[in-house]
């Protein structure tokens, strides 16, 4: 498993972790010889055991905790160890300068007081994009963000005319045999991450080879993606639920 990074609390954090624990350690352990010598071993039990306790703990705890990227999953150590496998992040969220990561069973917070921490997540979310783009491969041209963003706007201008002027109709993979343009615009859009969402211009020949091996393709999808010409006046959406949805040109 390759470590691609890896993030612990601030130095500022430390010192006052170390700081504190260390000194309230030895306030206890005074104050724990006093009680002795007076033999008030109600405040020994209930007052400085438990603030010794307490010290050794965050002292632990400080020494343990980090955060750890590898190529497969993100890990927090502490008292145990939170795993996150990277293909079941269903969420990062950025809640007053933190975010935190979730996946269905668990949830680990890349905080305010971890070194680096934007850097950390922006490493992250680089990570799950490699793996995203590996595992759902598109042919030609990837667009730059610039150009992406405006097919993924004509996209969905497309898909709300479609909706609104009931022109959205389902139809079936026999379609494909029609797509006789030269080249197209495929649009990748992935179901919970936005981040992940690709576009690329690709010719005929490509996006033919690409959907007859999407149609021999038994494996379910958790994204749609979309076929537009690059004169933009129709759309073929395909669902991850196996849907085909078609907006015809304007007649």
């Amino acid at each position: 498993m390759l470590i691609l990074a890896r993030t612990d609390f601030a130095l500022g954090t430390k010192a006052l972790i170390y700081g504190a624990t260390a000194g309230f350690g030895i306030l206890a352990v005074w104050d724990a010889v006093g009680a002795l010598h007076e033999k008030d071993f109600g405040h020994l039990y209930i007052i400085t055991i438990p603030l010794f306790i307490a010290c050794v703990v965050g002292f632990i705890y400080a020494t343990r905790h980090r955060l750890e990227l590898s190529d497969s999953q993100l890990v927090q150590y502490g008292f145990r160890s939170k795993h996150i496998p990277l293909e079941e992040i269903k969420s990062i969220e950025e809640n007053l300068g933190a975010y935190e990561v979730k996946s269905a069973k668990t949830s680990i917070r890349i905080t305010t007081d971890l070194q680096n921490k934007n850097l950390f997540k922006d490493q992250l979310i680089a990570q799950i994009q490699k793996i995203d783009a590996y595992k759902n491969q598109f042919p030609g041209r990837r667009l730059d963000e610039a150009d992406q963003y405006k097919i993924f706007e004509q996209f969905q201008h497309m898909v709300d005319m479609g909706i609104e002027t009931e022109t959205l109709f389902n139809t079936d993979a026999s379609i494909f045999e029609q797509l006789t343009e030269p080249a197209y615009y495929l649009g990748y859009e992935h179901h919970i991450h936005s981040f992940l969402n690709r576009a690329y211009d690709a010719d005929e020949a490509l996006v033919n080879l690409f959907l007859k091996e999407r149609i021999e393709t038994t494996a379910a999808s958790d994204s749609s993606f979309f076929i537009m010409p690059h004169h933009l006046e129709w759309l073929i959406l395909c669902l991850s639920d196996g849907r085909i949805l078609v907006k015809p040109a304007k007649e």
